[in-house]
């Protein structure tokens, strides 16, 4: 036979280790949730880092044209460059030679139509303030449906 104070002692600890493997659970729990989260806002702000990458190669982009076309340039032809929807980029060939102007309207057609491909919603803008032209590209920056103000520009200083 079992002493009885033996069988108390045993009734007292029984299902302790069970609270204990339940506790234990839940502060897990809560750890990988935390992780997760963590592991979705980086997703998120490596996406946001990517896309401001693509944004300031495109400002790159539009500067190295620029310049390519110094005569185009100088005639004013990059001076106020905006996006439109209804663009259609027509090529230089061989039975449509390339002016200087049409050049100029090839580049920002094509800049445009690539800034909106690679970036949601995109959009660039190109002003002329003295000899420096200021590229500015907008994207979707938040996923709200709407253009949102970037702070990706670039500033070309053009010896004109």
């Amino acid at each position: 036979m079992i002493p009885q104070k033996s069988i108390s002692a045993h009734s007292k600890t029984t299902g302790f280790s069970l609270l204990e493997v339940l506790i234990t659970v839940v502060i897990m729990s809560f750890g990988l949730l935390g992780i997760a989260s963590l592991m979705i806002k980086g997703m998120g702000l490596n996406n946001a880092s990517y896309q401001r990458s693509v944004a300031t190669q495109q400002a790159y982009d539009m500067g190295d044209r620029i310049r390519a076309n110094a005569a185009g340039a100088i005639a004013g032809n990059y001076n106020a460059i905006t996006y439109s929807a209804s663009q259609t980029c027509s090529a230089c060939t061989s039975t449509n030679p390339c002016t200087v102007a049409n050049l100029s309207t090839y580049d920002a057609c094509y800049w445009n139509t690539q800034n909106e491909t690679l970036l949601p919603m995109g959009r660039g803008t190109v002003s002329r303030d003295g000899n420096n032209f200021v590229i500015t590209i907008n994207w979707d920056i938040n996923k709200d449906g709407a253009v949102n103000t970037s702070d990706t520009g670039y500033v070309l200083r053009a010896q004109l």
